[in-house]
């Protein structure tokens, strides 16, 4: 498929998927399983969860515990095998003596063996180099890759390696703009906060007081659902629109509140995905309804609000909407998918580069490495930005799990995020309690391809242990 046709989806940092699909499994195979997968650059942690009915998921420990979709898992005696096609995956593998010993396939055919018990935290990367980053970038075999951190204690790093587009003769620099993606979330959570701090809302508005009169026809499920149930995916909303519905909007709309409106009324008024408080959905839909909340209240668009509001007081000068640069300069880098053959294919600013700006508070946001340390330094030292009251709330899962206001939490507080618009991939990830703030990127979509995600966490813990 043409990339500038291809639908583009923002990347979801901790979606669950629960499957079906087994058949004639034991108690002995039920339960959690633990296993590291290891790539070479790095070792990750895998927990897999088999469970009457029966159902599966499977979770990347190291990778924000992000749930990996599985389509469908079969159980025949001793064999058990899990069709991850959607990250074009497989794994075949036998129960045998309390273990399940297989092979995970990706691409290549990796070893991969479960046990009952928990391995120990995976080893860092070493701390970054430029020729590290190269190391990582070839071997995710994209176009450009970046990395950068920054500590408590005023070490800094940034490097970047790499062509602007596939084809093209633009190396990218330490100064240029990256596509962030779902990691806006957090900014959307940060102008929440700001507009608490100065009483323009509550964390507790709900959907119905204030979108009420827009929408009356919304779903009597919906009303009392507040900014801290959207903002931690625990509102009941589904996902995301259907993608025909979602490409009717613009990508290019200087002030999209009246489309907000008519995005929110879709998603409000079907049927949910599951109880409020009670069902985890990560949604794109909840956010963007957080953002019309914000302009229904504040009375500007959401982009206006979070540059007045987010991005100048932290001085975020490079930070702006959609993809980076200007169409036909190459004079930043441009997202990359798969072509009609599957080839990777630059999408420059002017065709299918980024999703509609409606979908601007869930994750349209670009920077440079540069600002986006100063935003997350704020986090990790919870400046003046915010009161103590306001980073609590932003930093802490309102209703248990791992998910905070734009934020998985790890533990010992490490906040963690990442974002795709499948034309690029980003993380960043932020430790208080040592002090560091880290970001990494790549201007290549190909989150379905192992090595392109995995290369960009190796970048991004070795970029924090460069500046401890």
């Amino acid at each position: 498929m043409n990339v500038s046709r291809r639908p583009l989806l923002l990347g979801a940092a901790a979606s669950s998927f629960l499957i079906g699909g087994a058949r004639a499994q034991g108690p002995e195979h039920l339960g959690e399983w633990h296993g590291v997968l290891d790539l070479g650059s790095q070792r990750l942690r895998l927990r897999l969860v088999l469970e009457a009915g029966p159902r599966a998921t499977l979770y990347s420990v190291d990778q924000g515990n992000v749930a990996i979709p599985v389509i469908a898992a079969v159980i025949e005696g001793d064999a058990l095998s899990l069709d991850l096609s959607n990250i074009a995956a497989r794994y075949e593998g036998r129960f045998v003596g309390g273990r399940i010993e297989g092979v995970f396939t990706q691409g290549a055919a990796l070893p991969l063996t479960f046990t009952r018990e928990a391995p120990s935290a995976a080893a860092e990367a070493a701390p970054l180099t430029q020729a590290g980053l190269e190391a990582l970038r070839a071997r995710a075999g994209s176009p450009a890759m970046g990395a950068a951190g920054a500590s408590r204690a005023g070490r800094r790093l940034s490097f970047a390696v790499g062509l602007r587009a596939a084809g093209r003769p633009e190396p990218v620099t330490a100064s240029d703009q990256w596509h962030l993606g779902s990691i806006t979330k957090s900014m959307t959570g940060a102008l929440v906060a700001r507009a608490a701090e100065a009483g323009a809302v509550s964390w507790d508005d709900t959907i119905g007081a204030v979108l009420g009169d827009a929408i009356p026809d919304m779903r009597a499920e919906y009303r009392e659902a507040s900014f801290r149930h959207l903002l931690s995916h625990q509102s009941g909303l589904a996902a995301n629109l259907e993608m025909a519905e979602l490409m009717a909007f613009r990508r290019l709309n200087a002030d999209p509140r009246e489309e907000r409106i008519a995005y929110a009324r879709r998603g409000l008024t079907r049927a949910p995905a599951g109880r409020k408080e009670n069902h985890f959905e990560y949604s794109n839909t909840g956010y963007v309804i957080a953002g019309a909340m914000l302009e229904a209240r504040l009375g500007a668009s959401w982009e206006a609000l979070v540059r007045e509001h987010v991005f100048a007081p932290l001085g975020m000068e490079s930070a702006g909407f959609g993809p980076p640069g200007t169409m036909g300069a190459y004079d930043q880098p441009v997202g990359h998918g798969p072509g009609a053959a599957g080839e990777l294919t630059p999408a420059p600013p002017g065709g299918i580069a980024d999703n509609p700006a409606v979908l601007g508070p869930a994750g349209r946001v670009h920077a440079t490495f540069a600002d986006t340390l100063k935003y997350l330094a704020a986090h990790r030292d919870r400046t003046a930005f915010l009161s103590r009251e306001n980073w609590d709330v932003l930093h802490t899962p309102p209703f248990g799990g791992a998910y905070a206001m734009g934020w998985m939490v790890r533990e010992n507080g490490v906040l963690w995020h990442n974002g795709s618009n499948t034309l690029w991939y980003a993380e960043v990830l932020v430790d208080p309690a040592r002090g560091v703030a880290s970001a990494a990127a790549v201007n290549d979509g190909r989150t379905d391809v192992t090595q392109v995600g995995v290369s960009v966490g190796a970048a991004l813990i070795g970029a924090a242990q460069a500046v401890l």
